[in-house]
């Protein structure tokens, strides 16, 4: 029998044997966190498993700054929109949406889906909402009752001033529902002091978790907003949440490891204090900038992200093979674009338990991947170290 024949290597070789993920989410698990999902679980309705339950809970509502409820459902983050949509709004209110990527985008798509009346405030991918043209949208159309925002659009790696679109909303007499699933953990929300009534995240972003848990965050003067004959709501029904919380339970079956993961995550950044959690995620996004920058990419937002940076590539090099290079030569995996930026652009995502010599690591692979598709860069480190120091 003759001997098999070997197809010759047509790749490069991997230059790394340890997968990393430099995604906008998920996000890289730090060993703490795996380590706290590891041990043997109890049964979600016992009194082992409501004691943590009730103190993710209390964690939840030291994160985000609020002295009402944040309320727990197995989902993903879209799962937490959802719920929001079906919970405050009814088919005789009239939503106003903000959107400048695909995220808001899916806000207007969960109102169509549920005939909610809707008016949007649409910007170019990349640019920022501005509040003056929400005061003026709300200032012109009475029947708006909620706005539903965005604080930090993945799509496009951009943050709003959510402080600044609250106190329109407010002083409108609004309610004002936030998308900050890439932006908690990341960016300062201090919900109570900023007047926001629902903020909602998940566990694959800042929460440096796996996927599949979601938070509704309820400020204590919208708690009972949810109450009422809204939209058809069986699963979402935060009315359950919110009957089941002070006994430590959820109304379904909880996500029971990944309650440790968030409980750990928490204990992390209650550690690294939230004040220097927010200051290493600017530095984070500074150096990632600027060492991006030094190799000829362009930032395509207009008020940049600090959990994720989008950037388009020099002349000549195509994002598609970056994206592809970078995963089979060093292991790293990024994002492309979406939709019309789609093959246009890379995404960078550095929200979590990152700190700058993960970022010198992907702009090393960045730097070699750009002079292997032709265009000859450098100086990506240097110029992320100072982006890190003057941040």
């Amino acid at each position: 029998m003759s001997a098999p024949s070997v197809t010759p290597a047509t790749s490069t070789p991997k230059t790394s044997t340890r997968p990393r993920l430099f995604t906008p989410g998920p996000v890289e698990i730090p060993v703490r966190i795996l380590r706290a999902m590891s041990g043997i679980q109890p049964h979600h309705r016992t009194d082992a498993f409501r004691a943590v339950f009730k103190k993710v809970s209390e964690d939840l509502q030291w994160l985000h700054q609020t002295k009402g409820e944040v309320l727990i459902i197995a989902a993903s983050g879209t799962g937490a929109l959802e719920a929001a949509v079906v919970n405050f709004m009814s088919k005789t209110d009239k939503a106003l949406v903000l959107v400048g990527g695909k995220f808001g985008e899916r806000w207007a798509n969960i109102c169509k889906a549920y005939g909610v009346p809707y008016e949007t405030i649409e910007v170019p991918w990349g640019h920022a909402i501005d509040p003056a043209a929400v005061d003026a949208k709300l200032a012109a159309d009475a029947a708006i009752t909620t706005v539903l925002g965005t604080q930090s659009e993945t799509s496009t790696a951009t943050v709003y001033d959510i402080q600044a679109l609250a106190k329109v909303a407010k002083a409108r007499g609004k309610r004002f529902v936030v998308d900050a699933i890439t932006g908690v953990g990341v960016h300062p929300l201090p919900q109570d002091e900023w007047g926001v009534d629902v903020v909602i995240t998940g566990s694959q972003k800042g929460l440096m978790s796996p996927p599949g848990l979601a938070t509704v965050s309820i400020a204590p003067w919208a708690l009972d907003a949810i109450e009422g004959e809204k939209l058809p709501r069986f699963y979402w029904d935060l009315r359950k949440a919110r009957k089941n919380l002070p006994a430590g339970e959820s109304a379904w079956t909880p996500p029971v490891s990944l309650m440790y993961a968030v409980g750990e995550a928490i204990t992390m950044m209650r550690e690294e204090g939230l004040e220097n959690v927010h200051s290493r995620h600017s530095r984070l996004g500074a150096a990632t900038r600027a060492g991006a920058q030094a190799l000829g990419f362009t930032l395509f937002s207009k008020s940049p992200a600090n959990g994720v940076t989008a950037l388009e590539p020099p002349a000549g090099v195509d994002a598609s093979g970056l994206v592809k290079r970078l995963r089979d030569t060093h292991g790293i995996t990024i994002a492309g674009g979406q939709d019309h930026m789609k093959g246009k652009m890379i995404r960078i995502g550095h929200m979590g338990s990152y700190d700058l010599s993960d970022i010198y690591v992907v702009l090393g692979a960045l730097e070699e991947c750009v002079n292997a598709l032709g265009h000859k860069g450098t100086g990506a480190i240097e110029a992320a170290r100072k982006g890190w120091e003057h941040a």
